[in-house]
């Protein structure tokens, strides 16, 4: 007993059998804690292992959900936030992969990798002092990494800083003669200082060790489209085009070139090609409509211009063009339409009081015709007594020139500006057209298959105790997504509603058959069924909401109803009222506010919605897209990213359209 007293005072090993209940419950929780904290370590690993196995094989909206996972386990790991923010990155989300870089870098100052990558952040940012500052934090470390000398040349170049790029260009190039990209960067310092020439000798110079160089070729072919060579300039394009296929921006230049030739069928094709690799090309579709035009095509030249005019609905010239292409297909009263636009804006415009006429006799109406004509009229007098004549028409014009002189001539970005020598890195993202519509409000539905794991479904516990009653076979949620095949599975299960016709006196029963007749269409049914809930539960929150939506499908669908009259609003100021920190009523009644064109109110309810609910994604979009529909596009970016984040995945295709659109 001695002995074994010794042990028990030097290594205290069965001590735990004297303690009291309290002690053995508090020793097995702490047992059970550090268990749970072992498996915690083990899945996080693996959930790390399967985001990066993602980033692998290019799938990188799985691999942000798998990262969002160990970060929201484990905040405090930074390669995790690094992962992410290269998922981000490839996805052209430069700002929310810019802010997970400086987070790891927080974390973790000591990585190297998340500077490099931030670096490259904010270059697509046009933060290049920052980009410079993390480029010499990555040459602290490894002063021979070619990519952040040759990034921060770029920088360089950006702020005009170009002795200093040039030095260090050719300091480069006395190490490693090899590095080709450097008499890009030389031959790019060259042109910004307007050395056309050096600038070619540099890109000579280049294929000379290097023939498989694309930017070179394409350089040469943009520089013989300038002096007017266009033999040179198609020949110069084709070979690029050969050695990198999916370059669009060759194929736009092509395609000048061989309209330059009068090769219009291959200029189509050109633009073609680069609409297949950018649906959302501004210039190709312009110029495609022109050439088609011009060949014949009427129709499909339409298309193109309604397509322009929905990312720029006041282009004179494309209006233009498209008024005379309505005339020829027959459609006067479009091409009326589009010339009284433009005569709004240039009231001098004889032409357009002409085409109008035709137009107006067209369809009858000699009393207008006669109107323009008289104003025709009066104009060739102005023009006898010396009135101002019209300027040159240039062969090429710029973007932004919206010149009615130039309503016939083809498009390039800036012609002005030297041509960009720096790779892009465009991610494989999700190129799916998205148009730049509010995601609806939250209502009662069944849960899309597709959008079970969003964790930015919203949870009401109302909604979890009807799902119990098992009124129905099929899961309700709050949702702003219903499934694809909710019609069919409303009728279903309004079908199956019958078997409780006894219980009449259920507010839930009439709650779920309001949302399954909304489902059908059957608003009147729909209506009746929710004032019932409310009548038989006014304290049911989900019941008022549906009411409120209920109510603003009437009035947007114009139908004469009872429910035009109710003051939507109101029925969201008492939703408040039994829930003022709910977001679901702000979100909700934000997309009323947006509805009506009160984009002030509707901003004010989303930002209460985040506020209340940090990770509402669909409160992110809907703001997002109320900066984008007001031009505020710098204002959208960080809200579409973190709803992105959050798994609202069409965020990232409207994050790229958008940096499309500014090219």
């Amino acid at each position: 007993m001695e002995q074994q007293s010794a042990l028990t005072r030097r290594y205290g090993r069965f001590r735990f059998l004297r303690f009291g209940k309290r002690q053995k419950f508090f020793l097995i929780w702490v047992i059970l804690w550090q268990c749970a904290a072992l498996r915690a370590q083990i899945n996080t690993d693996a959930v790390t292992w399967m985001g990066r196995n993602a980033l692998g094989v290019d799938d990188y909206l799985t691999a942000i959900h798998y990262f969002n996972q160990v970060i929201e386990v484990k905040p405090y790991l930074s390669r995790p936030y690094y992962y992410r923010a290269y998922a981000k990155f490839t996805l052209e989300d430069y700002s929310g992969a810019e802010q997970d870089c400086t987070r790891a870098i927080e974390l973790n100052p000591f990585l190297i990798e998340p500077y490099q990558l931030r670096g490259l952040c904010r270059i697509h940012n046009r933060d290049f002092k920052g980009a410079i500052h993390d480029y010499d934090r990555v040459l602290q470390e490894e002063p021979s990494d070619q990519g952040a000398l040759y990034n921060r040349a770029l920088c360089r170049i950006e702020l005009k800083d170009y002795e200093q790029a040039d030095a260090e260009m050719s300091d480069m190039l006395s190490k490693w003669k090899n590095f080709f990209r450097a008499y890009m960067v030389k031959a790019q310092i060259a042109l910004e200082r307007k050395d056309t020439l050096n600038g070619i000798r540099w890109m000579d110079s280049l294929l000379v060790h290097n023939a498989k160089e694309t930017a070179a070729w394409s350089f040469k072919g943009r520089y013989a489209l300038q002096k007017e060579d266009f033999i040179a300039a198609d020949s110069f394009l084709t070979k690029a085009i050969q050695l990198s296929p999916d370059n669009h921006e060759n194929y736009v230049a092509r395609a000048l070139a061989r309209n330059g030739r009068n090769r219009f069928g291959d200029a189509i094709a050109d633009y073609d090609k680069a609409i297949e690799l950018v649906p959302q090309h501004f210039v190709a579709h312009y110029n495609r409509g022109l050439l088609r035009a011009l060949v014949g095509d009427a129709n499909r030249a339409i298309d193109d211009f309604d397509f322009v005019l929905k990312i720029e609905p006041d282009n004179v010239p494309a209006i233009f063009n498209r008024a005379q292409l309505k005339e020829q297909t027959g459609d006067f009263r479009g091409a009326i339409a589009d010339y009284s636009f433009l005569l709004k804006a240039y009231p001098d415009f004889t032409y357009g009081y002409m085409a109008r006429a035709n137009c107006r006799r067209k369809i009858g109406d000699t009393k207008g015709a006669l109107n323009d004509e008289s104003k025709v009229a009066r104009s060739q007098l102005d023009l006898i007594f010396g009135r101002k004549r019209r300027t040159p028409i240039k062969k090429v014009r710029q973007l932004s020139d919206h010149s009615l002189e130039n309503y016939q001539q083809l498009v390039e970005d800036n012609p002005e500006t030297p041509h960009r020598l720096i790779d892009q890195l465009f991610g494989k993202v999700q190129n799916r057209p998205t148009e730049k519509e509010l995601l609806p409000p939250f209502t009662l539905s069944f849960v899309p298959e597709q959008t079970k794991n969003r964790q930015s479904i919203y949870f009401m516990s109302e909604i979890e105790e009807l799902n119990s009653l098992h009124f129905t076979k099929y899961r309700m949620e709050m949702t702003t997504e219903p499934d694809h095949n909710a019609f069919a599975q409303s009728q279903t299960s309004l079908q199956e509603l019958s078997r409780y016709d006894n219980e009449r006196q259920n507010a839930k029963l009439y709650l779920l058959r309001s949302a399954l007749n909304r489902a059908v269409y059957d608003y009147s049914a729909a209506i009746q069924d929710v004032r019932e809930a409310i009548r038989l539960d006014s304290l049911s929150l989900s019941a008022w909401l549906q009411y409120a939506v209920l109510a603003a499908d009437i009035q947007r669908s114009g139908n004469s109803n009872a429910e035009t009259a109710v003051n939507i609003p109101e029925l969201y100021s008492h939703a408040l009222r039994l829930s003022s920190q709910n977001a679901c009523i702000y979100y909700n009644r934000g997309c009323y506010f947006a509805q009506m064109k009160n984009e002030k109110a509707a901003e004010a309810d989303f930002s209460k919605a985040i506020e209340l609910d940090n990770r509402m994604a669909e409160a992110y979009y809907n703001r997002a897209v109320l900066h984008l529909l007001s031009g505020e596009s710098e204002k959208a970016i960080p809200d579409l990213s973190k709803a992105g984040e959050l798994g609202l995945y069409k965020a990232y295709n409207l994050i790229k359209q958008n940096r499309q659109g500014k090219k």
